[in-house]
């Protein structure tokens, strides 16, 4: 019993501090659901690819799939990758957001940093094919044209 629970404490700890020891990612947080059911209703998501780069649980993957969408997380800790795909039973990339292509996305659903975001932003206009969403949660993402903005719900709707 006492080598579970200390199994599970090396885990837990692990999955927190995980993005720190990859150098990739930060703290983790959840998304307003009503702030991405805001947008996906806004964009029509319906047998549209959304990809969530940092999907961590899944909650807006799960969303997405409930309003039709053809869902796909990208996540680092595999803790979190895990349950994602678990519980949404979608695809789920094990991996870097900046090394995951996105040339067959139809909407992208970010909640990251401002730094993160403006890094972001470049690979969006060199992936993304025309016409393609970025949905930002409560940040700017610098150099993408605005189509659709919820100040209450501080959710960004963007169009490469």
């Amino acid at each position: 019993m006492i080598y579970v629970v200390a199994v599970a404490a090396i885990v837990a700890v692990l999955h927190f501090l995980w993005p720190y020891l990859v150098g990739r990612g930060g703290a983790y947080s959840t998304s307003s659901r009503k702030a991405a059911e805001w947008a996906f209703r806004r964009i029509g998501v319906a047998g549209r690819r959304i990809y969530d780069l940092g999907c961590g649980y899944g909650g807006v993957l799960a969303l997405a799939k409930a309003m039709g969408a053809v869902p796909v997380g990208v996540e680092i800790d595999p803790v979190r990758w895990l349950v994602c795909a678990l519980r949404c039973r979608c695809r789920v990339v094990l991996g870097d957001m900046f090394k995951t292509p996105l040339r067959d996305a139809d909407v992208v659903y970010i909640f990251q940093w401002p730094s993160v975001n403006a890094r972001l932003a470049e690979k969006f206009r060199r992936e993304l094919r025309p016409g393609a969403y970025v949905v930002s949660y409560m940040w700017e993402v610098p150099g993408l044209r605005l189509v659709a903005y919820n100040p209450a719900l501080r959710v960004y709707v963007y169009q490469v």
